[in-house]
């Protein structure tokens, strides 16, 4: 069920990001749908489902946003989805703020990684200021606490029934 649930949530995040694409490209640079399903897997599933999802997410990523290297973004959010979830083994991240303040930490690095390899593969990568990068974490960090609450309380309920 795990497997169809994160599916489901990289469909979600393709329609987001194509249609964020689409009607208003600034905030999509900014906001990074599959960066909140990476996280989210690797809070609740650990460093497995967080690879998995990582390299699903990045794949996809890459193949209809990508660049001319397909596997930057997947290796950027294996990464983020290993450390995410090794993390949440080891210590207690099960508050609102906590995962948001993960999802803050995850950003930065994702991004800051992401350039880095670019640059090591001698691809042109805007990188954003300080400012820039400091507003997409918040902005994913922002978005990312409520849904994954959202996410939570609906697990919650089924696992009641």
């Amino acid at each position: 069920m795990k497997i169809f649930w994160t599916a489901v949530a990289l469909l979600a995040a393709l329609l987001v990001q194509s249609t964020l694409s689409q009607l208003a490209p600034g905030p999509a640079r900014q906001l990074d749908p599959f960066l909140l399903v990476v996280v989210y897997c690797g809070l609740a599933g650990g460093e497995a489902h967080g690879m998995l999802a990582g390299l699903a997410a990045g794949w996809v990523q890459d193949v209809h946003f990508g660049g001319p290297v397909v596997g930057l973004s997947g290796l950027t959010k294996v990464v983020v989805g290993f450390g995410v979830g090794a993390a949440s083994t080891r210590f207690l991240l099960t508050g609102t703020g906590a995962r948001a303040l993960v999802l803050f930490v995850a950003a930065l690095f994702d991004t800051l990684l992401f350039e880095r390899l670019a640059s090591a593969f001698e691809l042109a990568a805007q990188p954003l200021s300080v400012t820039g990068l400091l507003s997409r974490a918040a902005l994913n960090a922002l978005l990312g606490g409520p849904l994954y609450a959202l996410a939570e309380r609906r697990l919650a309920r089924e696992a009641r029934r």
